[in-house]
């Protein structure tokens, strides 16, 4: 499967894309590219079988780091390590300049 320039030009206009100068022929070679590869990976038998298995972990002794152990602390409520929340959202102080004037006259 290839795709010519005449095919970029049509699925750039269906994307509604405005090519450059040279920018067709460029596409062109990258889309062909990209099929190429794609027959390639087709032609691969599938993960888990017999010619290829399935991929463990590159440290995979049977055992966790101590840190894989610990709960991560964003799994806890945002209550627990926020210095303020009120109905599930932070609670901060406004930027300076916004908010109540401090001076009568405004």
């Amino acid at each position: 499967m290839s795709v010519d320039r005449d095919e970029v030009a049509r699925i750039a206009a269906l994307a509604r894309l405005r090519l450059q100068d040279g920018e067709a022929e460029r596409l062109t070679d990258e889309m062909n590219r990209i099929l190429a590869h794609a027959v390639r990976l087709r032609g691969l038998p599938p993960v888990g079988s017999q010619a290829i298995p399935p991929a463990g972990h590159a440290t995979d002794n049977g055992t966790r780091a101590a840190e894989a152990e610990e709960a991560d602390p964003l799994s806890a409520g945002i209550e627990d390590f926020a210095p303020r929340s009120e109905g599930g959202f932070l609670v901060v102080p406004p930027p300076s300049g916004v908010g109540p004037s401090a001076d009568p006259e405004a």
